[in-house]
């Protein structure tokens, strides 16, 4: 819970009521690895705060799953669409890892800003910052495949060693054998190497030597 304070105070420091209220309202949840926190056509009435863990956002896209976000500790997290309007959610979202989370509902954030002016900036810098991340991420599946893996490295390269191959490839938006090749030549950038030429060498045919006349 203490992550969650900090969060807030880094963008301006809680007065002591706005600190009680919060606490008065958090819920700690504990979630197992795989659950589903939020499930596809349902409303989602929470927004959550990642104290341990790993989350994850998914879709089908023609029946394969493709992951809209990846999020770990000291995120904030939340099926923006379906929390803001209260409306079926069109997103899965599911744990990674085992999760310690601490949530509020819907109704408790909107009474928060009625009662606590000072709440609705540290609202407005954590949606900002989110929106923007978002949008980057969206560029980033425009980028090439290499450019994609580049950006997971820059951005998370912590994810590499916690999450599976196949969720990674999935959230960059690309087939697991891709990913290994991106990979595998990110290493090889890396080290100054050359990666091996997978096509096949170019044949040249020989011209028969010409006869002395």
């Amino acid at each position: 819970m203490d992550q969650l304070f900090l969060s807030f105070d880094r963008i301006r420091k809680l007065s002591p009521e706005l600190r009680s209220y919060i606490l008065t309202k958090l819920v700690r949840v504990e979630i197992n690895k795989k659950d589903i926190i939020l499930k596809e056509g349902k409303i989602a009435k929470h927004i959550y705060f990642i104290e341990k863990g790993v989350v994850r956002s998914f879709h089908y896209y023609k029946k394969r799953e493709r992951t809209s976000w990846i999020m770990k500790e000291g995120d904030f997290f939340v099926a923006v669409d379906s929390f803001f309007s209260q409306t079926p959610a069109s997103e899965n979202i599911e744990a990674v890892e085992d999760c310690i989370l601490q949530c509020i509902t819907f109704e408790e954030l909107d009474e928060a800003y009625d009662l606590f002016w000072e709440f609705d900036r540290h609202g407005r810098v954590i949606v900002t910052h989110y929106y923007l991340l978002s949008e980057e991420r969206n560029r980033m599946r425009e980028a090439s495949a290499f450019e994609r893996f580049k950006f997971l490295m820059k951005h998370q390269p912590d994810l590499l060693g916690r999450v599976s191959q196949k969720l990674l490839a999935s959230y960059l938006w690309m087939a697991p054998e891709t990913f290994s090749i991106q990979k595998s030549k990110f290493a090889n950038k890396r080290k100054g190497k050359t990666p091996p030429k997978t096509g096949k060498k170019r044949q040249v045919r020989k011209l028969p030597k010409r006869g002395k006349r």
